[in-house]
């Protein structure tokens, strides 16, 4: 896109981008251009619109060709993932990440799409990465056949940023697996709960695109476009693919976070063992200490210049006979 194309889009910001496709190949549309945009030549059109601007949800309310329910969706701004179809169109939510600094910050998205054989139109509230890394593509000169097959492209870069993101916290739990495994380690400060956060989060939203998969490649109305019927399969099962291996890594962080339990545990149990026998081993030299101390007549040792000593010595007597009963008892 060139800079006096980019400025015209940003002054007119009913469209974040417009691309005008001909045999594959993309050609960057004004504001203006990308309303008047008709592809009859055979070629097709992408609109990307902010659903924070009101001229853009003014440029879906007035495109014609755009059937009613997806129209209607689209404004709603509809969190929930699905797929459906209108005619020759199909529409619905896609799931996203947000762009952010930090990969495991990255908040959940929703990307508002519809699509047929001569337009495609994506929409959104807040900057999403596999769109916007799409487009970057397209303006490399990535070729694009089709709506459907951009479509398809989206979906896969969004599961190809999840795969690489599954990976990362794989290798985060093989080193806090490597880590409780050795010696001396404290398992307090072995942090798998954000990890098992994210992963359930992540696999939530995967869940949600294979659900929406599966019910639009076997819809219950029986209708289906057919420039989708032989590319969702094999989508779906890249999806649920991805989805078992989550689900498998989930299952991993869950065990890991129960031995991390454990070991905390068994801690705690030593600890509390350590202080029992401890105070079971002083309560006989306190009943001791407890009766000599009474301020009464008739106390042994009471005139005894070794009293003192003596007194000592039956203490320690009594913590070595409590100490045998101990041990003879197991409980040592």
């Amino acid at each position: 896109m060139t800079p006096s194309q980019t400025a015209t889009i940003r002054a007119n910001s009913a469209v974040l981008w417009a691309y005008a496709f001909h045999d594959g190949r993309a050609e960057p549309l004004d504001d203006a251009d990308a309303h008047a945009a008709d592809p009859r030549d055979g070629g097709w059109t992408w609109t990307h619109l902010p659903l924070s601007d009101q001229r853009a949800r003014s440029f879906i309310e007035q495109f014609e060709p755009l059937p009613e329910p997806a129209r209607a969706l689209i404004l709603a701004a509809e969190p929930r993932v699905q797929i459906q179809y209108a005619g020759d169109w199909a529409f619905g939510v896609l799931p996203d990440v947000q762009w952010g600094l930090d990969p495991g910050m990255q908040d959940a998205g929703r990307l508002q799409f519809a699509f047929c054989d001569r337009w495609l139109i994506t929409a959104r509230r807040h900057a999403l990465r596999s769109v916007d890394e799409l487009r970057r593509k397209v303006a490399a000169g990535l070729e694009l056949d089709c709506p459907a097959e951009a479509w398809i492209e989206l979906i896969e870069r969004y599961v190809e940023l999840n795969e690489v993101r599954l990976h990362e916290l794989s290798e985060s739990i093989d080193r806090i697996e490597a880590r409780l495994l050795g010696e001396d380690v404290d398992p307090d400060g072995l942090a798998v709960g954000p990890v098992r956060r994210e992963l359930s989060r992540r696999r939530r939203e995967v869940s949600a695109l294979r659900t929406a998969l599966g019910r639009a490649s076997a819809p219950r109305s029986g209708q289906r476009l057919a420039m989708l019927g032989e590319l969702l399969p094999s989508l779906v099962h890249e999806v649920e693919d991805y989805d078992r291996e989550a689900a498998s890594l989930q299952e991993r962080a869950r065990l890991l976070h129960e031995e991390i339990d454990t070991r905390l545990a068994g801690d705690a149990n030593r600890s509390m063992r350590a202080l029992t026998v401890f105070s079971t081993l002083l309560i006989p030299p306190t009943l001791i200490v407890g009766a000599f101390g009474m301020n009464l007549g008739g106390l042994p040792f009471e005139h005894n210049p070794h009293g003192f000593a003596e007194a000592s010595l039956l203490c320690v007597v009594t913590v070595g006979a409590a100490c045998a009963l101990l041990r003879r008892w197991r409980i040592l």
